[in-house]
């Protein structure tokens, strides 16, 4: 009991703090490397619903599948959380054979179906570490889920990247020659071992950590889409069946737990190398907790004056009141943070404004950063009512002109459209052309019906922005495009 009421404390000092929407200076950068086992997806989930971790690349190796087989499941689960601007490679096959698990992985889906030809199975893993570090100004902690060959194999043919690397956090178990990742490539051990980089082994330790129905009910609570598709990948009737069997351990999970929380874990140094275990007095129904304050911890708003966003529906006027929860069950509180804050600087309730947010909030989405990490490029102009859009493009990005991170460019486009850039990536979001014209003629017909800028005009204006704030999905109504 007093292991657990210490632990809760230092949770809720560790998470409490830190309960940002993807903080926008994040106090990890990573690059994961990924087998394609279930506890991959698990730990993947973990490390993109971290508010304070920014995961920068995924590279697929072979281990438990094959790196073509992972890189499909990979970009699958990242455009079910629509993260779909984290780039993805694949590394090279290795002379290993499939262990025995690999066909219950490889039926397991991470998420639907998605059109394969659409992926670029030519992205090689060096290729996609070489430009993910390129300019990026901070240190990078590599994930290791699988073996160590891709990385040893990036190290070896860039060795001048070495000074960029902070450490090596690599799932394995303690006995290092014991484990399956060790086996799959030893040599890579050893060269990692002599490269100079601090290497931290994770291990579970313990056969009390499980994905059992107390793993589950903690997960349901969670209410993210991160702890929602983990969730639904564990519904699926073959994985049920490895948890009835008490099969599934936590394993890979340990390492984005360690990385969030490492004073959960007992660590100590061996020639060099750090290994880190839970501690053993740790209650398992604390860890599964740990884990589910984990996956909400990037739903919270990245506040700056209030503790919390206010949510209270009396302090709304009533007809904000009313859609209040409905809107935020649907997109997020995220979401309606920006946009009430669009409309509290714009001066009025606008409906390029309310576009300007949703789109803003899609590109960080995307890339999945915080605010004051993209920058922008707007074709809206500087003349309303359509330049409305710039301000929540700003709002809600903190791509703000005193930040200098926003152009607004000569070019203006009658469809609210921006260029977004996050680490050398660029891509084009444009609002749909069916719903632009919505827009347009709904507009239209306020200014025949009631005057252009009457009273009457302003009133229906704002009834239209409500219905758009609430019935507009940021997910359905943009086209994205990279460039």
């Amino acid at each position: 009991m007093i292991i657990r009421i210490i632990g809760t404390l230092l949770l809720s000092v560790l998470l409490s703090g830190q309960a940002f929407a993807h903080s926008g200076k994040p106090k990890y950068h990573i690059i994961i490397d990924t087998d394609g086992a279930i506890d991959d997806m698990r730990a993947i989930s973990m490390f993109l619903s971290g508010n304070d971790i920014r995961v920068l690349a995924i590279s697929c190796s072979q281990g438990t599948l094959l790196p073509d087989t992972v890189f499909v499941k990979v970009n699958s689960l990242l455009s079910a959380f629509h993260h779909e601007g984290i780039p993805v490679g694949i590394s090279k096959k290795v002379n290993f054979e499939l262990p025995a698990w690999t066909q219950f992985a490889q039926n397991i889906r991470w998420e639907n179906a998605i059109d394969t030809q659409n992926l670029n199975f030519n992205k090689e893993s060096i290729e996609l570490l070489n430009n993910t570090i390129d300019n990026y100004q901070n240190k990078i902690t590599l994930i290791a889920l699988g073996s160590l060959k891709t990385y040893a194999d990036w190290l070896k043919a860039n060795r001048n990247v070495t000074e960029k690397i902070e450490r090596i956090i690599w799932y394995n178990n303690h006995n290092i020659k014991d484990g399956f990742n060790y086996k799959i490539s030893p040599e890579s051990y050893e060269y990692i071992k002599q490269s100079g980089i601090l290497l931290e082994v994770v291990a579970n330790n313990t056969d009390e950590l499980t994905v059992n129905q107390e793993y589950l009910n903690h997960i349901h609570g969670a209410s993210s889409i991160y702890a929602s598709q983990i969730e639904d990948v564990h519904s699926q009737a073959s994985v049920v069946e490895k948890i009835n069997d008490k099969h599934l351990h936590l394993w890979d999970d340990m390492v984005p737990l360690y990385l969030a929380v490492p004073i959960l874990f007992d660590i100590e140094t061996k020639h060099n190398i750090k290994f880190a275990s839970i501690n053993q007095q740790m209650p398992p129904s604390f860890v599964h907790e740990t884990i589910g304050k984990l996956l909400i911890s990037a739903t919270s708003t990245n506040n700056r004056v209030f503790t919390a966003f206010p949510i209270d529906t009396a302090l709304y006027k009533p007809e904000y009141a009313k859609i209040l929860n409905e809107t935020i069950g649907k997109f997020g509180l995220i979401e309606w943070k920006a946009i009430s804050m669009t409309n509290e600087i714009h001066g009025h309730t606008g409906i390029y404004s309310i576009i300007g947010a949703k789109i803003g909030i899609r590109a960080m989405e995307y890339f999945n950063v915080g605010v004051n990490n993209i920058e922008v490029i707007t074709f809206a102009g500087n003349t309303p009512p359509l330049s409305c859009f710039n301000d929540g493009v700003q709002i809600s990005t903190g791509a703000t002109i005193g930040q200098g991170i926003i152009t607004i460019s000569d070019s203006i486009s009658a469809v609210p459209s921006a260029i977004f850039e996050f680490n050398n990536q660029k891509v084009s979001i444009t609002l749909k052309q069916e719903i632009a014209e919505q827009m347009r003629n709904e507009i239209k017909y306020g200014v025949t019906n009631f005057g252009w800028l009457s009273d009457k005009y302003w009133l229906y204006i704002e009834d239209l922005a409500i219905k758009y704030w609430a019935d507009f999905d940021r997910q359905e109504i943009f086209t994205i495009e990279k460039i």
